[in-house]
């Protein structure tokens, strides 16, 4: 019994239950119904003879037996249970009768007397017995169909219980119980032969274990991100230190090659000046990248979206890689499809980053032949950019992991190309994070196309104007006199170099207190401003230069720094800066932001 299912047992109890209901109800029907029909029937036959005896009370009162004897013989045929009737006077002489009197103590005979009366005056009695045995085969058939009846009720409404409670109770329990011995099989666990109740209640306690279990593993989670999110700090604050103290120095050689490179060297010594600085380019290319993908992993990076002419950026990024596409005997062309200067709305240093990446590598492995950047619609709205090159080709299994970082197709100590293996992957990360995709299609020794796919608004400009290229700079008119605030004798050496070779008069001073000094001393055109430095660092000295007196207030302040981060950017700003250079810094893009602020003034602090 114990074994039997669940609804197969509760189908077994109610058909059991309702079975010794249907017998109890049965047996007090058919009581109260005998015993209400018998004592009805005998009522209702009393009440009949007592308005016949009234209507024998004329005949009773003069004696007149053979009128009496007829019509109890007429009353006879009428009553068939009828077994005995006899009309006594009041003085105890009988004078009517029919039948033969039953024995007094005969459970089936029916004795009654009735007093016949005439005018309220008893002039005699009437003795009458019945038979009962038709009459109790009647109530008993009436009895025995009540009792069938209810029975069939009860059974019936039994048999509706049991269907609701299947279908609300024990079809859902039975699912969730074959769904227990479903788990633990897959789990390797042969299931308990038990009832379900047991199962269940097994599962709710396996249940409450397990969240318990989960909440510790919660807890654990919890204390794992914690320091996750501080190992990611300082992930990042190592990466901004590294860059620093690698920027710094790298602002000294990158410095002095092109002071280097402007000086009349021999042949060889040339070749060698652009040696490293080629090299020094591509240490710093190599940098950036590292930073790029940490700024993105972190979620530092922000789209900024703003209108461009896309065939110019192309065309700025096609003009980058000129002169190294020749020295390789490479053919590179811009194929524009666009057919028309296309207006873009989207992050154009972001999507000329990816380009630029994107060419950088065709150009890189492909020895022959030819690369090209194709520009075209996506429909229904959007920019298809397509990099084909007909380089060695990318083999198909390395396909599905080219876009991870610091991969490489050969990474051994005899690989024939460079690079740490981040331009991929920051180019992907760079259009998805622009909500666009990348993918790529190659052959190995036929070539790889790489299409970029960005949804983004493009419209047609009411009246083209090109942008004029912006004048490079290299010596100064004005001789502006420039404060050289930095604590780096190297970097102070190679900026000072260039500026006055520009033209500018240069002022040194080797931290923050050096140089509010010498501007407590001497006007200056403009600031040349480090933020790390000893005594006083460069924020700290931008603040106090505003507060000192009203040519702090308007004296134009640019950081010149290593620290790159937008975090320093944004806190350049809030101190009252007015332009920032990343180190290491290029001659002429210094030059040209000089010439930019020479003549202006600070006005947007708010002392």
């Amino acid at each position: 019994m114990k074994q039997l299912p669940l609804w197969l047992k509760y189908m077994l109890s109610v058909l059991a239950i309702t079975m010794a209901l249907s017998f109890i109800a049965g047996e007090a029907a058919r009581s109260f119904e005998r015993q209400y029909l018998s004592d009805r029937m005998d009522n209702q036959i009393r009440a009949n003879f007592s308005a016949l005896t009234a209507a024998l009370s004329s005949d009773v009162l003069i004696k007149n037996s053979g009128a009496l004897n007829e019509k109890l013989a007429l009353m006879a045929e009428h009553y068939p249970d009828l077994c005995y009737i006899s009309i006594i006077t009041d003085g105890g002489v009988q004078i009517g009768q029919w039948g033969d009197k039953p024995h007094d103590n005969n459970p089936m005979a029916l004795n009654f007397v009735n007093s016949v009366t005439y005018r309220d005056t008893q002039v005699g009695d009437m003795q009458i017995s019945m038979s009962k045995k038709q009459m109790m085969a009647d109530i008993e058939i009436h009895v025995e169909t009540v009792r069938f009846y209810t029975a069939l009720a009860l059974l019936s409404l039994g048999f509706l219980i049991f269907l609701l409670s299947q279908k609300m109770v024990f079809g859902p329990l039975s699912k969730i119980n074959q769904r227990l011995i479903d788990i633990a099989e897959q789990e390797g666990r042969a299931p308990q032969h038990v009832n379900e109740i047991t199962r269940l209640s097994k599962s709710v306690d396996d249940l409450e274990f397990h969240i318990e279990h989960l909440r510790y593993r919660e807890q654990e989670l919890e204390q794992a991100r914690e320091h996750a999110v501080a190992a990611n700090l300082a992930k990042s604050q190592f990466i901004a230190t590294m860059s620093h103290e690698i920027r710094t120095p790298m602002n000294a050689i990158l410095g002095a090659i092109d002071i280097l490179k402007e000086e009349k060297l021999p042949e060889q010594c040339q070749t060698l000046t652009n040696m490293a600085d080629d090299a020094a380019h591509l240490l710093l290319n190599q940098l950036n990248d590292i930073l790029d993908y940490s700024k993105i992993d972190v979620g530092a990076i922000k789209v900024e979206e703003k209108e461009f002419d896309v065939a110019e950026m192309a065309r700025g990024v096609i003009s980058m890689f000129e002169k190294s596409a020749e020295t390789k005997g490479i053919s590179l062309r811009l194929d524009d499809r666009l057919n028309h200067h296309i207006i873009a709305k989207a992050d154009e240093g972001k999507l000329s980053q990816v380009v630029t990446n994107l060419v950088g590598n065709a150009i890189k492995f492909t020895q022959c032949g030819e690369v090209e950047l194709m520009l075209s619609h996506h429909f229904p709205q959007g920019l298809r950019i397509h990099v084909r090159d007909s380089g060695i080709g990318v083999d198909p299994e390395y396909q599905k992991i080219i876009f991870e970082p610091f991969t490489q197709k050969d990474a051994t100590f005899s690989r024939t190309y460079g690079g740490v293996g981040m331009g991929l992957a920051i180019s992907k990360r760079l259009v998805e994070l622009m909500g666009g995709d990348i993918q790529l299609e190659s052959h190995v020794g036929l070539g790889s196309e790489f299409t970029v796919v960005l949804p983004c608004e493009l419209h047609y400009p009411e009246e083209y104007v090109p942008n004029p290229h912006s004048r490079t700079a290299f010596k100064s008119d004005t001789g502006a006199a420039i404060l050289l605030v930095e604590d780096n004798a190297a970097n102070q050496l190679i900026a000072r170099t260039m500026l006055e070779r520009a033209g500018f008069r240069v002022t040194t001073a080797n931290n923050g207190k050096e140089a509010i000094s010498a501007i407590e001393k001497e006007e200056f055109a403009l600031v040349l401003m480090d933020l790390q430095m000893p005594e006083m660092d460069g924020f700290t000295a931008c603040e106090t230069i505003r507060a000192l007196n009203e040519h702090g207030r308007t004296l134009p302040i640019l950081a010149m720094t290593a620290n790159v981060t937008e975090k320093d950017r944004e806190k350049c700003k809030e101190v009252g800066m007015d332009d920032f250079l990343a180190k290491p810094v290029n001659k002429r893009k210094m030059i040209d932001v000089i010439e930019s602020w020479t003549g202006k003034k600070h006005i947007s602090f708010n002392a």
